[in-house]
């Protein structure tokens, strides 16, 4: 992927103009935003579940658990739209 775009770039004049038409693969793209939202779905679920964990491990050592009620007011909503999102029925027939 990255060797056809370092083979187009010649000259400083050509490396700033856009690839139109033939020249623009059209078919990485969906590669490349499917890439990014898994890695962005790994990520958020990742800091999630730890940021849970720590505030978890702090809540029970301490006795206050005032901390995971505000991780999980913003992590709730996160992990929600995740699973909404690969688990949901979005484009399927239910009935």
């Amino acid at each position: 992927m990255w060797g056809k775009v370092q083979e187009q770039v010649q000259t400083p004049e050509h490396r700033f103009r856009p690839s139109v038409g033939r020249d623009f693969d059209i078919q990485a793209v969906h590669a490349i935003e499917a890439r990014t939202r898994g890695f962005l779905s790994r990520v958020i679920a990742a800091s999630s579940g730890g940021a849970l964990a720590v505030s978890g491990t702090y809540g029970i050592a301490t006795g206050n658990f005032v901390g995971l009620e505000v991780v999980w007011a913003v992590a709730g909503p996160m992990c929600g739209a995740l699973v909404t999102h690969y688990f949901g029925s979005a484009g399927k027939n239910i009935l």
